[in-house]
């Protein structure tokens, strides 16, 4: 069962269908069908004072006179008439409304008004809602339809150990079609719609609560609260349940797409894949990958690395795979010397018993079936493979399913996950695919997929293996005050950023800040020449774009001179700049330029994002993200997915980076962050300087803007 609060959602001893009618083209009656056809055995009541009865079952006038114990009421109504019909749910003690009609907040300020006074009356009441705008739910178990269209029609699912919760009704119920006609079986699928009240996320704590769901699947167009949503996630990796998420809305086209349908925000798709990350979340990129996906995890395996094995009698499949191996950073590791003494013993002279393996054409014939299991096991028992793939290629018919008793009766001898593909249309292989539906086995159509879903599924289960760090939200150690920051809304310059960087634990140059007329020129303790000279305001952001920075300045006579310059151009370039006045810095020159920065984002908080500096962090694009805050093993992930990351490593005769330090720093920001959350709008550290190893790390510029 799920969690108290929707037990009697899922399992209602009545539904109610208000709007119930004769018309099969209208919801109501599409509901009463689907629960008369799929064997529901609870009370049915239809309400609508136009009709005595509806389908052989008595309508009712109203939901105050129904007799028999309701839990949900489907509610198939205009807008206008909805927050008055959730009132009489409140008033009759029903729990759940599916509120299947839109005219809400996506229609506009009317449609708004309408959905706070219906919350206004489920909150009053007690009564959650599903929806607006939605296909409503189904619990296949139990033959529970509290939907109407696509959702309710055939094909029907059969159950299993999958629940769903679906944004888009027709497109998400697709994937669902899609996903059962691979043989996956489901236990509850919702179409949750707008999402008013009970949200996505609410819905997958429960699937986490649910002993039967075993893998959950989500596809999202957004979420209202991006930290409620990764508290979710990582109840499913610690419960060891993938959550399988398509994210759609990604784009400018998309997200507009989405506001218009659901009226979702739905956030920089960047933060939503570093939240996948963080989280363990598998992110299906449409609905054929969740498909491949939902085939890999469904059986319960997981891999334990990246290291592939591949088996086949068409050359090409394996040429197609191996590209998609270096793709999806797959290693197609060599065979232990033992394993190549089986596969000689088993495989044609003219094939090859390196990986990836040729068995040559023809070999699934009924002399060789003995030889195929042997060399299937031989290959899962090598210790340097993680994962086997296994190319049919155009075995059909009895060749195939022979071969898939084979592959059947090797699998049980280890734990490590196998992976079909065939070639053939599906027509041709139903008795096989059938055998190794039955087995658990995913059956893909291409050996690229095949890789994806091997990637996507060692992904996991590195996050599964790291759970006890992933599925634990960071806890902050840090005592004592906090950095002051101005009140009201303004951007700091450079000198205050600093200063405030400084006093909690992050690096900054040594530099002192001189008054514009250039009244003080000696060069204070520890700072030497050379030195930089920038003007220091909080109106110029692109200080080196007007001429208001100097380097490499020698002497105290070039350092008058240079105060002077880029005062000047300053004054020139924007004349209504506020100068607070001129900063000395010293001269770092053996650092890589890198950024740090921090937005607050309206649906996940507080954000860091790392990349190439300089120049590079506009025209490359080379940067990570990551929700704040974060571990330094977090941190280090984030470098090491910079596509620049082996300029930290020492290129060319270049000495190592020191990651360890920059990592501190990334760990540090994260904490920054996250405690001045409340005053920290944005902030840039620009350039975060990386030394060579030993050497640490040091922030050249800065800007804050507080909130």
């Amino acid at each position: 069962m799920l969690g108290r609060d929707f037990t009697r959602m899922f399992s209602p001893r009545g539904i109610a269908i208000v709007g119930a009618n004769q018309d099969m083209s209208k919801p109501g009656r599409q509901t009463v069908l689907a629960l008369e056809r799929h064997g529901y055995r609870g009370m049915v009541y239809p309400v609508n004072p136009k009709y005595g009865e509806i389908g052989g079952k008595k309508c009712y006038r109203s939901i105050a006179e129904i007799d028999g114990p309701v839990d949900v009421a489907v509610v198939a109504l205009p807008a206008q008439y909805v927050p008055e019909v959730i009132l009489q749910c409140a008033q009759k003690g029903i729990g759940f409304a599916v509120v299947v009609g839109g005219g809400f907040r996506e229609v506009g300020p009317e449609g708004a008004a309408l959905e706070r006074k219906m919350l206004d009356e489920a909150n009053a009441g007690g009564v959650r809602i599903i929806g607006p705008n939605c296909l409503g739910y189904k619990n296949v178990y139990e033959g529970v339809f509290a939907s109407w269209g696509s959702i309710t029609r055939p094909p029907d699912l059969k159950p299993g150990p999958v629940s769903a919760v679906i944004q888009s009704g027709g497109y998400g119920n697709g994937m669902v079609m899609q996903c059962a006609y691979a043989g996956i079986g489901f236990r509850y699928v919702i179409a949750s719609g707008s999402e008013s009240d009970v949200k996505a996320t609410d819905l997958i704590e429960a699937f986490v609560d649910d002993p039967k769901t075993r893998v959950i699947l989500a596809y999202l167009e957004g979420v209202h609260d991006g930290r409620a949503f990764m508290s979710a996630a990582r109840r499913a990796l610690a419960a060891g349940k993938p959550l399988v998420v398509v994210k759609a809305g990604n784009t400018r086209q998309g997200q507009r797409a989405a506001a218009s349908h659901t009226a979702f925000m739905t956030g920089s798709y960047d933060i939503f894949r570093a939240a996948f990350k963080q989280c363990g979340v598998v992110e299906a990129l449409d609905i054929g990958d969740a498909v491949d996906i939902l085939q890999s995890l469904v059986g319960g395996r997981l891999a334990h690395g990246r290291r592939v094995a591949v088996m086949s009698g068409s050359g090409g499949s394996l040429v197609s795979f191996s590209d998609a191996a270096d793709d999806h950073a797959l290693t197609l590791t060599p065979l232990t010397e033992e394993t190549r003494t089986i596969l000689r013993q088993n495989v044609p002279s003219i094939g090859s018993v390196v990986n990836p393996i040729d068995l040559t054409g023809g070999y699934q014939k009924k002399e060789n079936v003995a030889r195929y299991q042997n060399c299937i096991e031989a290959v899962l028992a090598d210790p340097g493979i993680d994962q086997l793939g296994l190319f049919l290629s155009t075995a059909a018919g009895e060749d195939l399913g022979r071969s898939a008793g084979a592959i059947v009766n090797a699998k049980n001898s280890s734990a490590k996950p196998i992976y079909i593909f065939s070639s053939l249309p599906p027509e041709l292989t139903v008795q096989g695919r059938e055998i190794f539906r039955e087995a658990g086995i995913p059956f893909l159509g291409t050996p690229r997929r095949v890789a994806a879903a091997m990637a996507k599924v060692s992904d996991y289960s590195l996050a599964y293996e790291c759970r006890a760090r992933l599925s634990t939200e960071y806890k902050l150690a840090r005592e004592g005050p906090l950095p002051a920051i101005p009140n009201g809304v303004t951007t700091l310059d450079e000198h205050a950023s600093k200063q405030v960087l400084h006093k909690f634990g992050i690096p900054v140059t040594c530099e002192v800040m001189l008054d514009a007329q250039c009244n003080q020129l000696i060069l204070p303790n520890g700072l030497t020449f050379p030195v930089a000279v920038k003007i220091v305001s909080s109106d110029i952001a692109h200080k080196s774009d007007i001429g208001g920075v100097k380097l490499g300045i020698a002497s105290n006579a070039q350092l008058a001179s240079a105060i002077k310059e880029v005062v000047n151009s300053a004054q020139n370039a924007m004349p209504r700049a506020k100068i607070s006045g001129v900063l000395v810095s010293e001269m770092i020159t053996d650092g890589i330029e890198t950024i740090v920065g921090v937005l607050n984002d309206p649906i996940f908080g507080p954000i860091v994002a790392f990349g190439l500096g300089g120049v590079f962090a506009e025209t490359l694009r080379d940067t990570t993200y990551r929700v704040a805050p974060f571990d330094i093993e977090t941190a280090k992930e984030m470098i090491g997915e910079l596509r620049a990351w082996p300029m930290f490593t020492g290129i060319r005769g270049q000495k190592p980076r020191d990651v360890e330090a920059l990592a501190q720093v990334l760990k540090t920001v994260s904490e920054f962050a996250w405690l001045l959350r409340d005053r920290i709008e944005e902030m840039d550290i620009n350039h975060l300087l990386v030394r060579p190893a030993g050497f640490g790390v040091v922030a050249a510029d800065a800007l804050i803007v507080s909130r």
